[in-house]
């Protein structure tokens, strides 16, 4: 009975030794376990009360938890992503300036854009506004990249968060905003309507003329960002109107437009909205454009502007130049009191 006595006592060493090896193993892993259980946990449960708490208890892991919550923004389904997006923002919103281990999350957030779906992207893009402000523009190229992308993407939502971004002083994309005005989204046009119109980092992009059709949305949500953006500029009330009459779609509106500046001595300087008229798409108000302009400048005496010219010579409507050829050539007004030679 001896032999199989000793074998026993082997089996049973050996499996100590395993269970001695696999609680060393865990002592020393005890994070990765842990942040391994939190991630499923996150990624099942059914309350978003409950996944952030799964979420912001894997912050608690250190490096592992980190790793986790980074793969549940590339690959998690959506109010995981959003559990996970938001942990990490908390923080790294509430690490101290000049921490490293900010720096070391971020750059694990944007290593790992290239390589998400467009769920996951869209994950990253709502961090890249906390990278820039955690990391000092270390990743700017980096998020500026990601924002161009977004921007082309074709869910709205991911538009309007990639335009809301674009006008961050890291980013500096206003000029690729301007596509998305024509989006069929309200929310979107407006964001971008305001992206574009200001002009915190240069010149507006969008100038005076182009900004007015705005005024016209069918959205009061975006005619009102576009009135703003008109104040902002310092444009008066008088202004803004004429501005919404010259950009009118229907052309009897526009054409009303110039009896009005030609009669009304209450605008104080015509030719600025004549000028803006002698380029107007329907060939009959750039031809009454150039009319009114001659007659305003007879009456006072005025010379006619060069752009009088550019009508008359380079209008692409035959009839236009014909017609603004003759009011040109006109003989100015003789003086009041003095009578034409021979006469009485």
């Amino acid at each position: 009975m001896t032999p199989p006595k000793k074998w026993t006592v082997r089996a049973a060493g050996l499996v100590l030794t395993a269970l001695t090896v696999v609680g060393v193993w865990a002592a020393f892993n005890a994070s990765v376990i842990r942040a391994r259980y939190a991630a499923q946990q996150l990624r099942t449960v059914g309350t978003d009360p409950e996944r952030d708490q799964w979420a912001d208890a894997l912050v608690t892991y250190g490096a592992p938890g980190f790793g986790r919550l980074v793969e549940c923004v590339k690959t998690g389904n959506e109010p995981a992503r959003a559990a996970a997006v938001g942990a990490l923002d908390r923080h790294l919103s509430a690490l101290p300036d000049g921490d490293t281990r900010a720096v070391t999350i971020c750059a694990a957030v944007i290593e790992a854009y290239p390589s998400c779906g467009p769920e996951g992207k869209a994950g990253v893009l709502r961090l890249v506004p906390t990278v820039l402000n955690r990391t000092g523009g270390a990743y700017a190229d980096r998020c500026r990249a990601i924002v161009a992308e977004c921007l082309k993407a074709p869910e709205p939502d991911v538009q309007l968060t990639a335009v809301k971004i674009a006008i961050h002083p890291e980013i500096r994309l206003r000029a690729e905003v301007t596509p998305l005005l024509a989006s069929p989204e309200p929310a979107v046009r407006s964001a971008s309507l305001f992206a574009v119109a200001g002009s915190a980092d240069g010149e507006p992009v969008l100038r005076d003329e182009e900004l007015f059709k705005w005024l016209h949305d069918p959205d009061p949500g975006v005619r009102r960002v576009c009135h703003d953006a008109l104040v902002n500029r310092d444009r008066t009330d008088v202004e803004i109107t004429l501005g919404r009459r010259l950009t009118h779609p229907d052309a009897t509106e526009r054409l009303k437009l110039l009896l009005d500046l030609r009669y009304d001595h209450d605008v104080a300087d015509p030719e600025q909205w004549l000028d803006r008229l002698s380029r107007d798409p329907e060939p009959a108000v750039r031809a009454g454009a150039a009319r009114v302009m001659v007659e305003l400048g007879r009456g006072r005496k005025l010379p006619v502007p060069t752009w009088v010219g550019r009508v008359a010579d380079a209008d692409p409507h035959p009839t236009v130049r014909s017609v603004v050829d003759y009011y040109r050539t006109l003989p100015p007004d003789r003086p009041e009191g003095v009578a034409p030679a021979g006469g009485p």
